[in-house]
């Protein structure tokens, strides 16, 4: 059939007329979009600040929280950064160099953060090790029969029918119990979690390659040997252990020293992590200021008051709990993160379905810094505290090379690990590796067998109580 040309014309020119049509409406609606986001993000971030900004102070003021070294000085310019950029008056150079400051205080955090986290994760394995040594010096050690505690266990297990409860049961289950497993079967589980991944984003693979690095106690970042030395000796120390012969002198003076240990660790983990909580806001409060609307800013105007006092107090190095005066301005913010978050959400929806059509507009109509300010607002507000403002990355499948190559490097990694470790530290990888792995049980029949397989293999009786105990923990909590 011989083409209708003017037909042809006709739908091009309605094309080419939608297209300046859609043009012209972005470039009406983006900067009232902008100043829009802008406003709801200064209010949520702002709210959300002053909420961790109280709090931590008031854990200082009631001694409940001793700040380190580095943390405290971190607390400090976080208490000068509000000062000087909102209650002296707005100064849009100061303005930039308080956002670079912020941004560096980021990666300080979270370069610390990634080696607090490789420590908590190797300490967790000498947990799993303690936990099994120290019953042996208990006088009058029960351990329940074998097919008492499988049904317990199973039945357990079972009780929900929403599948990824019971999965979740499981993997707790294959964290606590005794492993018995051959190297070959291990290799054979941890290959079987790659083919979970075929045709997923390259990301999600390196990201279950990470997880299951990290649970075995093999990730080392950078500064993993440099920053809290305290730790890496004290690890050093749990290694050189002799865990198989242990005597009972030994053993309690090893589970003193791990908790004092574990104690630090912990305690130096919260103030690097309670500060990020204040970091994060603080930015994304800083990034959305000038672009807010009049209103929006006077909203927080209100609680000035109450920061100052806040500032005035901890740069002097003068904590003292905050009256019933002073604290009704927080008493203030109730209602405002409810209000707002769905606002947010909304807002960050539309900002995420921009095309590069609409980039090319906001390039065109000079928004781009702001349309970046509220990009990185996105995620410094976000789910994940310690998220990448600065990864851009092309996504990519991964094939079946890929997850071979990704396999054979693990395997390599977990079996070197294995050459050179203690029996019992074995024992504790391949548990912590077991747990993180994709369920790989079949049938409600094949979690059975391995729950009576795993009691009636394991012929040391405080590692069985120690398994059977540590998994009653998990039911009733």
């Amino acid at each position: 059939m011989p083409r209708r040309k003017g037909l042809v014309k006709d739908m091009g020119d309605k094309r080419k007329v939608h297209g300046e049509r859609r043009k012209e409406s972005m470039e009406r609606n983006l900067p009232g979009f902008f100043e829009a986001a802008a406003s709801v993000d200064n209010v949520y971030a702002g709210v959300s600040f002053l909420l961790r900004f109280y709090g931590f102070y008031e854990s200082l003021a009631d001694g409940g929280r001793v700040l380190a070294e580095e943390p405290h000085e971190i607390w400090q310019t976080v208490c000068r950064t509000v000062k000087e950029n909102f209650l002296e008056g707005f100064d849009g150079r100061r303005r930039e160099e308080a956002v670079c400051t912020l941004m560096g205080l980021r990666r300080t955090v979270t370069d610390k953060m990634q080696v607090l986290t490789a420590y908590t994760d190797s300490f967790s394995l000498y947990e799993y090790m303690l936990n099994r040594v120290e019953p042996r010096f208990e006088e009058n050690l029960c351990c329940p029969e074998d097919d008492a505690a499988a049904r317990e266990i199973l039945q357990y297990i079972f009780a929900e029918k929403d599948n990824l409860l019971v999965n979740i049961r499981i993997q707790q289950m294959l964290s606590q119990l005794p492993v018995r497993m051959s190297r070959g079967k291990f290799e054979e589980l941890v290959r079987a979690g790659f083919e979970h991944y075929a045709g997923m984003d390259v990301s999600s693979v390196e990201e279950f390659v990470d997880r299951i690095e990290s649970s075995a106690g093999l990730y080392e970042p950078a500064g993993m040997r440099q920053y809290f030395p305290e730790l890496g000796e004290g690890l050093a120390a749990m290694r050189e252990k002799d865990w198989k012969n242990m005597g009972e002198d030994d053993c309690k003076s090893t589970g003193e020293q791990f908790r004092e240990l574990t104690k630090q660790l912990e305690e130096i983990t919260d103030q690097y992590y309670s500060l990020m909580e204040l970091v994060n806001p603080l930015c994304a409060w800083l990034l959305n200021y000038p672009y807010a609307s009049a209103e929006s800013a006077a909203r927080m105007e209100v609680f000035f008051p109450l920061f100052r006092l806040i500032c005035e107090r901890a740069l002097a190095g003068e904590y003292s709990i905050l009256s019933g005066q002073e604290a009704e301005l927080v008493a203030g913010t109730e209602g405002i993160l409810e209000e707002f978050g769905p606002k947010l959400t909304k807002l960050q929806s539309v900002l995420s379905g921009f095309d590069e059509e609409t980039e090319k507009t906001v390039e065109a109509l000079m928004l781009a810094k702001q349309y970046s300010c509220i990009k990185s607002s996105a995620l410094l507000l976000g789910n994940s505290l310690f998220a990448d403002l600065d990864r851009c990355r092309e996504e990519k499948q991964a094939d079946r090379d890929y997850l071979k190559k990704a396999a054979d490097n693990l395997v390599e990694k977990l079996l070197a690990a294995f050459s050179g470790q203690q029996a019992v530290h074995n024992r504790a990888m391949t548990a912590a590796v077991l747990s993180q792995l994709p369920v790989f049980f079949n049938s409600h029949n094949e979690v059975m067998d391995y729950v009576r397989g795993s009691l009636a293999g394991c012929h040391e009786v405080a590692e069985k109580a120690a398994g059977i105990r540590m998994m009653r923990e998990l039911m009733r909590a």
